[in-house]
């Protein structure tokens, strides 16, 4: 690739997600070469069949935004394109698609200068994008970035590195002690003991070596044709991974679905991976569940909504396939040391009141990347009030506002939750002389129910902007929200009463251990006897398969982390997330219900 080119443009405005440049629903076809033809459908149907090699994008800020889905790199390289020039860019999308062999420059300006057809010219050693007679800085890319550009991406970057004799880099992890040292954010904390530095600042590149790592089914074909092209032959440590099956199960789409169950088992013969989880339930509840991902310590997976882990003092954040593959040999991952953001709770939940509406109140402020590439760090007497349930959802939507991790202090909880000595983790908390990038200061006992309202996750409105509108479907689960106290946050809401007339109300546990909690507490029975329909431990419609799928113009209302435009049916369905108990009140009034009024 050389180092000055030119290509035609195509334009695009602000936050362009994940599921804009390719489909949920496309997203188990099982080749990228049938999927790229999919690319940006509802969005610009002809792109997949007119783009030409070479073409360049042009966007607004946070492109990329949403799913670690690396297809929506892997469909945009497939399609030639070579180079994409925007105001900013989400964090795991920015790593996957240099890991596809794309370029990415951030520049604010050519946007206002430029129109779709129009030829703009790179020069990346200049550091200069010119269109129309007119050029604009760009930041310098560091060689070795260019370089995975140059060679075509991750997979044949690696190559080369088995090729030449792997060498792993050696680290000395911190100690406790080391650990203790303050001034350091959570993040920093944790990032500088795994690799063994003494110091770290943010914009800092790092090697770590993270302590587990998680694939699920919808990546298990491209991770298998990855590990195929690399020639990959073993992997660095086989007790550090584990695999799950939770967007496929049950089917969705026959042949893809079950191309995706065979190759995770052709995964875990070939390498040896033992911990495999069979539809027993959603990834990232399975995760901290099993105790996979502990304080202090590192995880990442092919999955976005990773920083769930978070709620426990997890560094978490998700990856693409060919980074995933790349780390599983080497053992090894880089990571850019985050800027963060303090936030503190103080008061106390009113009853209704559940931490999704504390989250999504942060997200209708901070806004869809007002965490770009950053940690948010938790803290504060509601922070340290909240369940380990409850951390896990704030954390799992971290993610939304674009952050890299979302973290909490490692406290009693966490020590009784996972089975550990407190003095051992409590090194996970927030340093008063941390440098943080700003405070945020909430007052949780003022706060009432918040909806995130259609079509994105930072809508967020107050319940009292939103009663009595008419909703058709509410579904009860998901990462999010799917624990076996929200599953009883609700039950206690519904329990002798019956579903509104017309709709539909779906429930689904988030693991196999909650399901059966929930049916030896009568939680289920209530459900049941509501006019509920129960349905297997999965991800289902939260990922946009299959268990309540809606058309156009009909609103649902979920408990979920996304409301992107076509994830929950199709481009006219209108989404809105909530908490479990005003999914809980809204399914038995049937229009938009705060619980406080059910009490």
């Amino acid at each position: 690739m050389d180092k000055k080119f030119s290509g035609k443009i195509w334009k695009f405005g602000d936050d362009i997600d994940t599921d804009t440049i390719i489909p949920g629903k496309r997203g188990t076809i099982p080749t990228i070469d049938e999927m790229k033809k999919y690319a940006f459908e509802l969005l610009k149907p002809e792109f997949g069949s007119t783009v030409q090699a070479g073409d360049i994008l042009i966007a607004g800020s946070n492109f990329g935004c949403g799913s670690s889905r690396e297809q929506a790199a892997t469909v945009l390289s497939y399609n030639g394109v070579r180079c994409i020039i925007a105001k900013s860019f989400a964090r795991i999308f920015f790593r996957n698609a240099f890991n596809s062999g794309i370029l990415l420059l951030q520049c604010d300006g050519i946007q206002d200068v430029c129109e779709g057809g129009d030829i703009v010219t790179v020069d990346v050693d200049a550091q200069t994008v010119s269109v129309n007679g007119k050029s604009f800085k760009v930041g310098a890319i560091p060689e070795n970035l260019f370089n995975i550009v140059a060679n075509g991406g991750l997979i044949e970057d690696t190559k080369k590195r088995i090729a030449a004799g792997l060498k792993k880099a050696e680290i000395t992890p911190l100690t406790i002690e080391q650990c203790r040292k303050t001034g350091y954010t959570m993040a920093e904390k944790i990032l500088k003991k795994n690799a063994g530095k003494e110091h770290v600042e943010p914009g800092d590149i790092v090697i770590t070596k993270p302590d587990m790592f998680m694939i699920h089914d919808i990546y298990t074909t491209y991770l298998v044709d990855t590990m195929n092209k690399i020639g990959a032959d073993k992997i660095d440590d086989p007790d550090k991974v584990t695999i799950v099956w939770d967007h496929c199960m049950p089917t969705a789409v026959a042949k893809n679905d079950y191309n995706h169950y065979d190759a995770g088992l052709e995964l875990a013969d070939r390498f040896g991976i033992k911990k495999l989880h069979i539809g027993e339930g959603i990834c990232h509840t399975i995760m901290h569940e099993a105790k996979y991902a502990k304080p202090g310590q590192i995880a990442t997976a092919t999955d976005s909504h990773t920083t769930t882990y978070g709620g426990a003092g997890n560094f978490c954040t998700g990856i693409g396939t060919a980074e995933m593959a790349a780390a599983l040999i080497t053992g090894e991952l880089w990571f850019k040391v985050p800027s963060a953001i303090k936030i503190v709770l103080n008061g106390h939940l009113q009853n209704g009141v559940m931490s999704k509406d504390v989250i999504l109140r942060i997200l209708g402020d901070i806004k869809a990347d007002g965490g770009q590439y950053k940690s948010l760090e938790f803290t504060g007497p509601a922070a340290h009030e909240m369940s380990m349930e409850q951390r896990f959802t704030v954390a799992n939507m971290a993610l939304e506002a674009g952050a890299k991790c979302g973290l909490f202090e490692a406290d009693e909880k966490t020590a009784e939750y996972y089975g550990m000595p407190l003095e051992e983790i409590d090194w996970v908390c927030v340093d008063e002389d941390a440098k943080y990038e700003k405070v945020l200061t909430y007052d949780v006992s003022t706060l009432e129910p918040q909806l995130s309202c259609p079509q994105g996750v930072d809508n967020v409105h107050p319940i009292s902007e939103v009663l009595g509108t008419k909703i058709d479907e509410v579904y009860l689960g998901s990462c999010t929200n799917g624990s076996i106290e929200d599953m009883a946050a609700a039950a206690k809401i519904v329990k002798g009463k019956k579903v509104a007339k017309g709709l539909r109300f779906i429930v689904v546990p988030a693991t196999n251990t909650i399901f059966k909690q929930a049916i030896e507490l009568g939680y289920i029975k209530t459900f049941i006897e509501a006019g509920a329909v129960i349905c297997h431990p999965c991800c289902g419609l939260c990922c946009g398969m299959p268990y309540g799928l809606m058309t156009d113009d009909e609103r649902i209302l979920l408990t979920a982390n996304r409301n992107f435009i076509g994830r929950q049916g199709t481009k006219k369905t209108l989404s809105y997330l909530s908490s479990p108990t005003v999914a809980a009140a809204t399914a038995i009034a049937g229009v938009v219900t705060d619980p406080r009024t059910l009490a």
